[in-house]
C-alpha cells in the first residue's frame, strides 16, 4: 500500500511524464528547429505564423432556384429555368447581380414574377418581388455567417485558433484559419451545405419508365446524346441503377438540364450515391456509382435532427467496427419518422447529405424512437466532420470557394521576435526575484513554476490549441497567479516561524491558512475566465481558455507540488540546513 507521500509523488511524476511526452516535439521544433517535428508541435496562430485565407461566395443561381415555389407546374418550371439561365448569363457578362438582371429580363418579356415567387410576396409588381428576394438574400447571408461561425467553433471548440470570419460585400465571406495542414479537407469542411434529408427511394420500375421517356425525348428531338440504356445498368441489389464512373458527370449534367428535368416529374429527383462501387465488367474491375430516384418531398429534413455524434459502430451490427454518425430527432421528427417507417415497410429510404446518398437501407419495422444512423464514410475524420457540420446547422444555399491564399503573420517577424524575447525575459526576471527574495523557498517555487508552464502547454496541446499572442498573455498571467500563490504561502510560513513554531508545524499551518485565500482568489478569476470563454469569441475566448487552464494547473503546482517537496525535504532532514 502506498503511503501518502508516495501517492503524492506518483501523481506528480505521472503528470510530468504525461506533459513532457506531449511537449517534447514542440521543444525539438521551436528550440532546436527540428523540422521533422513540425506536425507534432503545438501550432501557432494567424498573428504569429499566418494561415489560410479563403474567400467564399454564395451560389446565387442555386439560391434563386431554391427561392421559387416548390410546386411549380412543368411549364412554369421550364419557363422559370430558362429565364433564370438567361439572367445568370447576363449577370456574368455585365458583372451585375443576378436578381437585377432577372428584373430587367422579366420587365422586357412582360413576365410576372409572382407566379414563380407567390410564396414570398402576394404583390404582382416585379419590383416588389425583387425587393423581397433582396431581403431573403440578406437573411441568407446572415444565416450563413452564423452557421459558419458555429461550424468553425465546433471544429475549433476552444477558440484558441481565433479564426476570423467576416462578410465581404453582399454575397461573400472571408474566412481566415490558422494551423491548417490539410487544405483540401479544410475546403471541403467549410463548403459543405449540410443539407440533410431522409427520402423514400422510388421503385426501380418508376425509374425505368422515366429513362424510357427520356430516351423517346432524345430520339424525337434528334438530340446528340447517347441512349440512357447504354449508360445505365439496373442494379440487382437495390432500387437504383448503376453508372460507370467515367460517365457520371455526363449523365448527371444531362438529367439536371432544364429540358430534361420536367420528364423526371416535380415530385421526384435523381440523386447520385456517395461511395464508388467496384464490379467485374468484361473480366475487368470497373468503378460504378448508384443513382436513385427519390421523393422530392423528404420525410425528415435537417431542422428535425439533433445531437449528431460520430462513433464506431458496435459489434453485432451491420457496420460493426466502422465509423458512423448517430442521429436523434426532435418531437416533430420522431412523429413523422414513426409514421413514415410504418407506412413503407420493406421499402428503401435514402439517407441524403448534400445531394448524395450515403446509404439506402430497407425499412424492416416501424421506428418510433427517432434514432437513425449514417454510414459509408471513407475515414474517421469524414464521419467527425459530417457530425460537426450537421450540429452547426444547414446552409440556406451552397457557397463556392472563389479564392484561396496563404497569409503571413499579422504581427510581423520583428513583433514576434520582440514579443517572444519579452516573454522569456519576464519569466526569467520573476524566477530570479523569487530566488533572491525567498532563497531556499524560492528554489522550490521556481521548480513549481517551471513544471506549471510545462503542464499548461501539455494540456493546451491535448486540446489542439493554436498558440496566439492573446493566448501567450493568458499564460503569462497564470505565471503571475502561480507566483502570487507561492508568495502568500511563504509569507504565512514566515509568520508561523516568527511565532516560534517548529518547522513542520509552520509549513503545515502556513499552507492551511493560505489555502482559503488562494482558493477564493483563483475561483473568482476562474469564474471571470469562464464567462469570457462562453460569451467571447476570437482573441477573448483564446485568452480566457488559456487563463482557465493556467489557473487550474497553478493550483496543482503551487499547493500540491510545493507541499510535497517540503514534506519530502523535512522527512529527510534537508530543509533545516537552509532555513
Amino acid at each position: 500500500m502506498l503511503n501518502n507521500l508516495q501517492f503524492r509523488w506518483t501523481i506528480i511524476v505521472a503528470a510530468l511524464t504525461f506533459s513532457l511526452y506531449f511537449i517534447f516535439p514542440s521543444i525539438k521544433f521551436f528550440v532546436f528547429e527540428d523540422q521533422t517535428q513540425e506536425q507534432k508541435a503545438i501550432k501557432l496562430g494567424l498573428d504569429l505564423k499566418g494561415g489560410l485565407n479563403i474567400i467564399l461566395e454564395l451560389d446565387e443561381y442555386i439560391f434563386m432556384d431554391r427561392l421559387a415555389k416548390k410546386r411549380l407546374s412543368k411549364q412554369s418550371k421550364i419557363e422559370y429555368r430558362i429565364l433564370l439561365d438567361e439572367a445568370y448569363n447576363n449577370s456574368r457578362v455585365n458583372k451585375t447581380l443576378l436578381y437585377d438582371e432577372l428584373l430587367i429580363l422579366a420587365d422586357q418579356q412582360g413576365t410576372k414574377l409572382n407566379k414563380f415567387f407567390s410564396n414570398l410576396s402576394k404583390s404582382s409588381n416585379n419590383s416588389d418581388i425583387i425587393n423581397e428576394i433582396k431581403n431573403q438574400k440578406i437573411y441568407a447571408m446572415n444565416n450563413i455567417l452564423d452557421v459558419m461561425r458555429n461550424r468553425i467553433s465546433e471544429h475549433d471548440q476552444y477558440g484558441l485558433g481565433e479564426p476570423s470570419i467576416q462578410q465581404l460585400g453582399s454575397n461573400r465571406l472571408v474566412v481566415e484559419l490558422a494551423g491548417i495542414s490539410d487544405v483540401s479537407r479544410a475546403k471541403e469542411y467549410i463548403q459543405r451545405t449540410a443539407d440533410f434529408e431522409l427520402s423514400l427511394v422510388k421503385k426501380q420500375t418508376e425509374l425505368f419508365d422515366i429513362i424510357s421517356n427520356i430516351n423517346l425525348y432524345i430520339i424525337n428531338n434528334n438530340i446528340d446524346f447517347p441512349s440512357l440504356d447504354s449508360l445505365l445498368i439496373p442494379d440487382q441489389t437495390s432500387e437504383g441503377f448503376l453508372v460507370k464512373k467515367n460517365n457520371i458527370k455526363l449523365v448527371m449534367n444531362f438529367l439536371n438540364s432544364a429540358p430534361v428535368m420536367p420528364l423526371i416529374k416535380s415530385t421526384n429527383k435523381i440523386v447520385l450515391g456517395n461511395a464508388p462501387l467496384l464490379f467485374e465488367w468484361d473480366n475487368m474491375p470497373i468503378q460504378f456509382s448508384r443513382i436513385y430516384l427519390v421523393s422530392d418531398n423528404p420525410a425528415i429534413s435537417s431542422g428535425m435532427i439533433q445531437t449528431p455524434k460520430a462513433v464506431v459502430s458496435d459489434v453485432g451490427t451491420d457496420n460493426a467496427g466502422q465509423w458512423v454518425v448517430n442521429l436523434d430527432m426532435n418531437k416533430e421528427g420522431r412523429k413523422k419518422w414513426a409514421k413514415f417507417t410504418g407506412q413503407h415497410i420493406n421499402r428503401q429510404v435514402a439517407i441524403i447529405l448534400d445531394n448524395k446518398v450515403y446509404m439506402a437501407p430497407f425499412i424492416r419495422d416501424k421506428i418510433s424512437t427517432g434514432s437513425t444512423q449514417i454510414s459509408g464514410f471513407a475515414s474517421m475524420q469524414e464521419a467527425k466532420d459530417i457530425a460537426s457540420v450537421l450540429k452547426a446547422g444547414e446552409l440556406p444555399a451552397p457557397i463556392n470557394i472563389v479564392q484561396t491564399n496563404y497569409i503571413g503573420p499579422s504581427l510581423g517577424e520583428d513583433s514576434i521576435q520582440s514579443g517572444s524575447f519579452s516573454m522569456f525575459l519576464g519569466v526569467i526576471l520573476v524566477l530570479l526575484f523569487i530566488l533572491i527574495y525567498y532563497k531556499s523557498f524560492g528554489v522550490i517555487a521556481n521548480i513549481a513554476l517551471i513544471i506549471n508552464i510545462i503542464i499548461v502547454f501539455a494540456v493546451l496541446y491535448t486540446m489542439n490549441a493554436v498558440l496566439t499572442l492573446p493566448g501567450i498573455a493568458g499564460l503569462l498571467l497564470t505565471v503571475g497567479i502561480s507566483v502570487d500563490a507561492n508568495v502568500i504561502i511563504f509569507e504565512r510560513i514566515r509568520e508561523e516561524l516568527k511565532l516560534k513554531n517548529n518547522l513542520y508545524a509552520s509549513i503545515t499551518n502556513g499552507y492551511k491558512k493560505a489555502f482559503t485565500t488562494i482558493l477564493d482568489a483563483n475561483v473568482t478569476t476562474l469564474l471571470t475566465a469562464f464567462v469570457l470563454s462562453f460569451i467571447g469569441s476570437g482573441p477573448i475566448k483564446g485568452f480566457a481558455t488559456t487563463l482557465s487552464v493556467g489557473i487550474v494547473c497553478s493550483m496543482f503546482t503551487a499547493i500540491f507540488l510545493t507541499k510535497t517537496i517540503f514534506i519530502t525535504l523535512l522527512n529527510n532532514n534537508i530543509l533545516k540546513k537552509y532555513i
